[in-house]
């Protein structure tokens, strides 16, 4: 029959209807409408935070992943970097989740409030070198024991990665090689661990985000910085304040920071979008990171002593035993906090990781 046939659950077309309706240009444009809302759908374009000043060496390698993910996702995912910071360094965490950008990346010790297993790898005496040695560790080691504990709200965690050791740097040619000295002196240093374990000494400590080194060292009000690495010596503007640094190998410490997509965002993508971007992050973005530190912290170094005349000098054995003695309560504290927190032995989970670090440490970077 040559009829439109209807009933509550279902619409039956007959032959020339069916023609009618092909014909039918609202049908054509409901089509064409249809088509354009899940081409849209499929298309993501994503901003992410970048807090670090645009001299630094992120700003290379953050658009270049985000250049492999555009083509991995078949160019429906773009990652754009805003030109300026949408918010300070410790409050990146608070912008992601609430939407001012869809995705950042944060150092760990403004993490660790919440989530103190981000701080496994910042112990002191764990970087030997090689900053993609250890920040694979860190992802791995991180997800094996703390990822089922931790969840940061609002985020997806997808990488982490460290930056290269930091060095015991001063204003002066002769470098810090004694305890007695660098209690003489006035001291920046990087909030968190280092702060803390100088504080043990007795200094005189001024802590703050490493973006306002430059200015404290440039107006004298201190005369030593602690915590920066070769590379942001020389981004964050400091190198022409600095004449001598202190080697420790195994280092101090090392910064790590924590990459995050706001949650809405991501389990907006498509499971194939999301797929694409995991195979980049996780441990080969980690590696990836690590890498260009590493990288980075060798023009670095050969930047400051060619055209700085920066000198070198290892530490004498009685600031390095001072330090370790301070830095030992710092991580018994960090101990106790996890494993009250989460049930676990700490002293294995360090233990494990410091092997893996140094397993995964080239042998020309030690």
């Amino acid at each position: 029959m040559q009829a439109l046939f209807a009933t509550d659950n279902c619409v039956s077309v007959g032959k020339s209807a069916r023609l009618s309706l092909v014909r039918s240009p609202t049908l054509i444009l409901l089509v064409v409408a249809l088509a354009s809302i899940t081409q849209a759908r499929a298309q993501a374009q994503l901003s992410f935070n970048i807090f670090l000043p645009p001299t630094h060496f992120m700003w290379r390698v953050f658009p270049e992943w985000a250049d492999d993910v555009h083509a991995a996702t078949g160019g429906e995912v773009s990652i754009e970097f805003p030109a300026r910071s949408v918010s300070p360094a410790h409050g990146v965490l608070y912008a992601v989740r609430h939407g001012v950008t869809d995705g950042g990346l944060m150092f760990n010790e403004f993490l660790s409030h919440g989530a103190p297993g981000t701080l496994m790898s910042q112990m002191p005496w764990l970087h030997r070198g090689d900053s993609a040695a250890i920040s694979t560790a860190l992802w791995e080691n991180y997800r094996n024991e703390f990822a089922g504990f931790e969840q940061l709200p609002g985020v997806e965690l997808l990488s982490m990665f460290h930056l290269g050791p930091t060095y015991l740097c001063s204003v002066t040619e002769s470098p810090i090689t004694t305890i007695e000295e660098l209690r003489r002196r006035r001291v920046w240093a990087l909030p968190g661990t280092i702060a803390d374990t100088l504080a043990d000494l007795d200094l005189a400590i001024v802590a703050s985000p490493a973006i306002q080194v430059q200015e404290l060292v440039s107006r004298n009000t201190v005369d030593v910085h602690m915590g920066l690495t070769l590379e942001t010596i020389v981004s964050f503007a400091v190198a022409s304040y600095t004449r001598s640094c202190v080697e420790l190998n195994p280092a101090f410490q090392s910064a790590s920071f924590s990459v995050f997509f706001n949650r809405d965002a991501w389990t907006g993508l498509t499971q194939r979008q999301r797929a694409a971007i995991e195979e980049l992050s996780g441990v080969a973005l980690s590696r990836r990171l690590g890498q260009a530190t590493n990288e980075a912290e060798a023009s670095a170094r050969t930047v400051l002593v060619e055209e700085f005349g920066v000198t070198f000098a290892p530490a004498g054995e009685n600031l390095r035993r001072a330090l370790e003695e301070a830095a030992a309560r710092r991580t018994e504290e960090w101990k106790r906090n996890v494993q009250e927190a989460y049930g676990v032995n700490a002293t294995e989970i360090l233990d494990a990781l410091a092997v893996d670090v140094a397993a995964r440490t080239r042998p020309d970077r030690r």
